[in-house]
């Protein structure tokens, strides 16, 4: 089972800036054209608040599974694991190859040692926001192998790239 990690970013005093409470504080679509295409027929793994920032719906064409700590929790649509874990059998029992978490921190962090790649679009500008994921420039192992010249989105004029990073440093790919 390959696991991928994928979000949009954008910095904050050294920070990857990726959200502010249960909402994303951009709106770029050609990065949410990129996740779609990435994600389609694959399963996401994501945590509930990211669940909830979705308006609790899962993503058509997808296994979605959701992390919950919370013996019993259920969402509609959507499996339910307790840890990352078990969230990445479950999508290997069911006959799934690849994974890709879609957030939020908690989940981010808890993929690092498992993830191969990492699909990155980062936004420009300034944000405020609270939530964020592990800056893979500044970790060991993680390296950037691919970068897009900065393009700007048809809606809003805000400039984005995209990102790509390999985890070359563990041992589980």
């Amino acid at each position: 089972m390959k696991v991928f990690l994928i979000f949009a970013k954008s910095n904050l005093a050294g920070k990857w800036l990726i959200g502010d409470g249960e909402k994303i504080p951009w709106r770029v679509p050609e990065d949410l054209k990129r996740f779609a295409s990435l994600t389609r027929g694959k399963a996401v793994i994501m945590g509930s608040g990211t669940w909830k920032s979705m308006g609790c719906r899962p993503l058509k064409g997808r296994l979605n599974v959701v992390l919950s700590r919370r013996e019993g929790a259920t969402f509609p649509g959507a499996l339910s694991a307790s840890s990352l874990e078990n969230a990445v059998k479950a999508c290997s029992n069911l006959g799934y190859r690849e994974a890709f978490v879609i957030g939020g921190e908690g989940p981010f962090r808890d993929a690092l040692p498992l993830a191969k790649e990492a699909f990155v679009t980062e936004i420009a500008g300034k944000f405020e926001g609270s939530v964020f994921a592990p800056n893979l420039a500044s970790l060991a192992g993680w390296r950037e192998v691919e970068r897009s010249r900065w393009k700007r989105s048809c809606r809003g004029k805000r400039g984005y790239r995209f990102l790509r990073f390999e985890n070359r440093g563990n041992g589980k790919q």
